[in-house]
């Protein structure tokens, strides 16, 4: 039975609802002299998240300010449920580190959410749990006894400190949950935010104006805590005319606040807020927390403008052999994987999330970072011709409109060389500040933060072109033989990894700033790459096998992305899905022996070895022996499929053959030493020994120095989860 007090507080719970909003400052006045709207006047978060007993409680719930804020949600439970254990369930975003936020339930202790304090649930918790990679998190904890009552309840969320870049977090979902894992509380008592309702906080023309002015101009501070003045403007770190906020459905007071944070006063923020709010012609399909260009099945069916929204954090899988069964939706076959065809990558879901823009967005802008050295670099006058560089003809964003106006067919030759350059200055222009190359340097958090930060300028100055003026949709007109309907220019991304970028493991400045960062980030920018433009066209052009992705660094890094989380998660259904993209992206007109790996490559790029090298060996470990054992055949049979129709004399004139050459079977060697290493593995594990023989009897023909049928005939041991045979010295 509740005690007295219970029941007063129960009696009075819904009451207290905005005077816990007005304690936050939600419901305060600005101290300007211009009105603004009434809490809940803009249509969007500025609402309470549950406003009135009975009424829905809005989701997300928007922890967004200044530190110390706090909001308050009201429920009702019945009294069998509160007589049994319950837990706390929530899917929340932006968590980015221990302590950032605390709960309380009723009047009871503030209980802080950390990694010691609540239970992160599936691979977030493999990932770093709270202040990790994962920007969105699901966990739960134990609610503690007698915290809740029948009747009436109040759940408290607490923004607790500001780490001098973070304005909040939001709560996207959250529940009580039972010992059985069922939910307490109904669907009714939720109701989803939508931003399709929003409006502009002040509609008045003369607002709006003087909120682009704002965004484009106003002197910002680094921070309400440290207000020391940035040279960057709103229009710097974001897109120009700021539609990525619109994109993905930044709320009015996420904008608000965020203004707020940089110094703007509560006007200027308002006025901020209502010219996104009110840019025209803008889609608006993402959410803050949907990863851009997460994968997904049904993805290339939606239109283009919706591309860079993604599946959404919902599509990412719980576990990676999941992926299989997008792979090979009729069954693990040959046809599946053919290297004539084209497995989109933009529809095959992955079992990590990839950055939300919110980590795509630098946290120190290259003009802060770098000060005059930058303003004045043919970087910055290439993207917008501001500055004094020369040789710069003309600005990015101007050939990209005139290329729009001309309907895009002069795309390649008036803007795609010249972006090329955009790739080349940065590199340029980072090269000297790479730490490894400052002798002097000692590794130091805030300067991998600079180097990090212009790479993600030159991203979101990208994403700006491809978006602003339509250039996605256009793939073709850049290489009228890709299998890619969309894509990108050039390999922004695969440059924008922390390991491209020489950051030291230990200290990339990322998130918590474990090496784990250095892992994880690396490898999203690389999946990214494979996304955006992975070079996937029959006449082979513009393409090596470095460029634009380095097929060798990604697969040390799906190596790394499963012993580097904790718990060693398998990964070996992406490894399959990048080496089925590579035989296709390499299967073109060029043939082995194309300058710099361009054309087919068993080595580089279909590199089948990886499958059964010792490094991968563990990543099965949650696909079952005959699913190994197809998917090994499988890829096998296409592989052979292309790799046979070449000549002798392509494989020993540039194709990684040799008559001279000694195979001593070494995994991570030549291209012999790879076949030498691993057919017999495959045969062991099961595939079809005729077919291993076959490929054997033709590598004889290329490499006559050895005996390949020690190969056929070796015996091989298991002793999980690897293979040993006698044939391979290593």
């Amino acid at each position: 039975m509740p005690t007295l007090s219970q029941k007063v507080f129960q009696l009075l719970a819904h009451f207290t609802v905005g005077l816990a909003l007005v304690l936050s400052g939600f419901l305060v006045g600005p101290a300007s002299a211009q009105r603004l709207p009434a809490e809940g006047a803009a249509g969007d978060a500025l609402r309470k998240a549950g406003p009135a007993r009975g009424s829905p409680i809005r989701l997300p719930i928007e922890v967004l300010g200044r530190e110390g804020l706090t909001k308050t949600v009201t429920f009702s439970l019945a009294a069998r449920d509160v007589q049994q254990p319950l837990r706390l369930w929530m899917q929340v975003h932006s968590l980015s580190y221990e302590n950032k936020g605390s709960i309380r339930f009723n009047a009871g202790a503030w209980l802080p959410l950390s990694n010691d304090t609540v239970t992160v649930e599936g691979l977030g918790k493999n990932f770093g749990g709270i202040g990790g990679a994962f920007a969105t998190l699901k966990l739960n904890l134990s609610v503690p006894a007698g915290a809740l009552a029948a009747g009436t309840n109040q759940l408290t969320f607490r923004f607790n400190t500001s780490d001098e870049r973070s304005i909040g977090y939001r709560v996207l979902k959250f529940n009580l949950l039972r010992a059985d894992g069922s939910r307490v509380l109904p669907d009714t008592t939720f109701e989803e935010d939508n931003p399709a309702t929003w409006q502009p906080p002040l509609k008045d023309a003369a607002s709006i104006a003087e909120g682009e002015k704002l965004w484009r101009t106003k002197q910002l501070v680094r921070s309400y805590k440290t207000r020391a003045p940035i040279r960057a403007r709103c229009m710097d770190c974001h897109t120009q005319d700021g539609r990525d906020l619109k994109y993905f459905n930044y709320s009015n007071l996420a904008i608000i606040e965020r203004a707020k944070f940089h110094g703007m006063t509560d006007t200027e923020a308002y006025k901020v807020a209502s010219y996104i709010r009110a840019l025209p012609g803008v889609p608006n399909p993402g959410r803050p927390w949907n990863p851009p260009y997460q994968p997904g099945p049904g993805l290339d069916s939606r239109p283009v403008e919706q591309w860079a929204a993604g599946a959404g954090v919902d599509a990412v899988l719980e576990r990676d052999r999941e992926l299989l069964r997008y792979m090979f939706p009729a069954g693990i076959t040959k046809e599946a994987v053919a290297t004539t065809a084209n497995l989109s990558a933009r529809e095959m879901p992955i079992y990590f999330q990839l950055p939300d823009w919110n980590h795509w967005l630098p946290s120190i802008h290259p003009k802060d970072a770098w000060g005059d050295a930058f303003v004045q670099d043919k970087l910055n006058t290439l993207y917008a011709g501001e500055g004094n560089a020369k040789g710069i003809t003309a600005p990015l964003r101007g050939l990209a409109a005139k290329v729009r106006a001309t309907g895009y067919t002069t795309y390649k030759s008036a803007l795609y060389y010249p972006h090329s350059l955009f790739n080349q200055y940065l590199y340029e222009f980072l090269l000297p500040r790479y730490q490894d190359t400052r002798k002097n340097l000692v590794p130091d958090t805030q300067y991998s933060r600079k180097v990090y930060s212009t790479a993600l300028w030159h991203m979101v100055k990208t994403w700006e072109l491809m978006q602003e003026f339509g250039l996605e949709g256009q793939q073709r007109q850049l290489f009228p033989t890709s299998r890619e309907t969309r894509g990108w220019m050039r390999n922004n991304s695969f440059d924008t990894s922390p390991n491209l970028l020489k950051l030291p493991r230990n200290n990339t400045g990322i998130n918590n700033n474990s090496p784990l960062m250095f892992t994880y980030f690396s490898m999203a920018w690389y999946q990214l790459a494979l996304i955006l433009y992975n070079g996937n066209h029959s006449d082979g052009a513009a393409r090596n096998a470095q460029r634009p992705i380095d097929w060798g660094y990604v697969y040390g890094f799906i190596k790394e992305m499963r012993i580097v989380p904790q718990g060693t998660p398998p990964n070996n259904a992406l490894l399959t899905l990048w080496l089925v993209k590579g035989m296709q992206v390499s299967d073109n007109t060029l043939g082995p022996g194309a300058p710099g790996g361009a054309g087919w490559n068993p080595k580089a790029v279909a590199d089948l070895s990886r499958l059964v090298s010792p490094d991968h060996m563990p990543g099965w470990s949650d696909i079952t022996p005959q699913e190994r054992t197809a998917i090994l055949e499988a890829l096998l049979s296409t592989w052979w499929d292309k790799t046979r129709r070449y000549p002798a004399a392509d494989w020993w004139n540039g194709g990684g053959a040799s008559k001279t050459e000694r195979i001593n079977g070494f995994y991570d060697g030549s291209l012999g030493n790879r076949l030498w290493y691993m057919l017999p593995q495959f045969k062991s594990l099961g595939v079809n020994p005729t077919l291993v023989n076959t490929i054997a009897d033709w590598a004889q023909t290329l490499w006559p120095q050895a005996d390949w049928s020690v190969v056929k005939n070796t015996t091989c041991t298991s002793t999980r989860p690897y293979v040993h045979c006698a044939s391979s010295a290593f």
